[in-house]
């Protein structure tokens, strides 16, 4: 037993007796040169530039033309010559009901507006004006001849055939895009049955709201940026058209904006990050990277002689990059943008290569 426990202890001796190894060494030294040549730190000197005053809202796109379409009248669907995500022409076909009685009532009007127009010409002869042309015979004279040989009668039955066949097509009111057809050739629709919706992703813009006390930086025309949440890859500028001036229940107020020369790639409907920005003057500007945390409050360092100095600033406001400070620092202080992390006041800094 004494043996084993004066092994252990001549073990332990000859371990704690050997020097450092060379990579403990080294790394000692490193530690030691920077703390007495000074952490390496990138500087900027406090300059008087506009602050880009940032709101960003949540928003959705709408299509400024957009229109639900129906039949006028109830009957089977003949054809439909269209699918969802087509795009169309103004006055293009897009569905046909079953019409072929309508059809046969248009034919026999026309008939009879050729057996009136006849009629008429035998009624010309018989009161002497048979050669004469329409714009020659006195106007009341005309006007009761044609009554006579039932020529109205026909040409307002042949209108009304020709109406009641137009409502059994659907044409496009202007150009755009199909979506939502929900029915197939042969089901019955009515005339309060909606067929398809028409979109003209041409013509888009983007409806947002804004807190109550954000109002005082937009204006009509302003410009915003807008970027899907689906593929932020892709940017669209827009220009406000509209702010609605009321607050609802949640202080919010809404405003919309036209997308400028908007594609294909935006749907009505698409949510999307609408940022606005406007300038304020007379602020201090900082970039994000100066300002770290301190005890749970916000601290900017600045540099003097080869020193770190610790000051307290209060925010006024931020945007995605840069900070305004309400006090703490002033124009043409250089403040200490990156190394600042694990500094500490006092604290001796070098500068970069950058920035020498």
């Amino acid at each position: 037993m004494k043996s084993k426990i004066k092994f252990l202890f001549i073990f332990t001796l000859f371990f704690n007796c050997n020097p450092p190894k060379e990579k403990d060494k080294q790394d000692l030294e490193s530690v030691s040169n920077t703390y007495s040549e000074g952490i390496t730190v990138s500087v900027n000197v406090v300059k008087s530039i506009p602050f880009k005053k940032q709101i960003i809202s949540n928003g959705n796109i709408e299509a400024l033309q957009k229109t639900e379409l129906r039949f006028k009248t109830s009957e089977r669907i003949s054809s439909i010559k269209v699918k969802n995500g087509q795009k169309v022409n103004k006055g293009q076909t897009l569905a046909i009901l079953d019409n072929a009685m309508l059809s046969n009532q248009m034919r026999k009007a026309k008939i009879e507006v050729d057996k009136a127009k006849s009629k008429l010409q035998e009624e010309k002869i018989n009161y002497g004006v048979g050669k004469s042309n329409d714009e020659s015979i006195d106007a009341t004279i005309l006007k009761n001849l044609k009554i006579k040989s039932g020529l109205f009668e026909a040409e307002n039955a042949l209108e009304n055939a020709q109406l009641l066949y137009s409502q059994t097509i659907i044409r496009a009111p202007f150009s755009g895009i199909i979506a939502s057809i929900e029915t197939k050739t042969g089901d019955f629709i009515t005339s309060s049955d909606v067929f398809c919706t028409l979109i003209n992703s041409k013509n888009l813009e983007v409806v947002f709201n804004v807190l109550e006390n954000e109002l005082q930086f937009l204006s009509k025309s302003q410009e915003v940026s807008i970027i899907p949440f689906a593929d932020t890859a892709n940017k669209y500028v827009g220009s406000i058209t509209e702010i609605n001036p009321l607050v609802d229940e949640n202080g919010l107020i809404q405003v919309k904006a036209k997308i400028k020369g908007s594609d294909n790639s935006l749907f009505d409907g698409t949510n999307v990050k609408v940022t606005s920005s406007k300038s304020i003057d007379d602020v201090i500007v900082i970039p994000k990277e100066a300002l770290v945390l301190r005890s749970n409050r916000e601290v900017v360092f600045t540099y003097q002689d080869g020193v770190a100095k610790w000051n307290y600033v209060k925010i006024l406001d931020e945007n995605s990059n840069s900070y305004a400070l309400r006090e703490g620092v002033k124009i043409g202080d250089t403040i200490i943008v990156s190394g600042n992390m694990n500094l500490a006041h006092d604290a001796r800094v070098k500068l970069n290569n950058a920035n020498n």
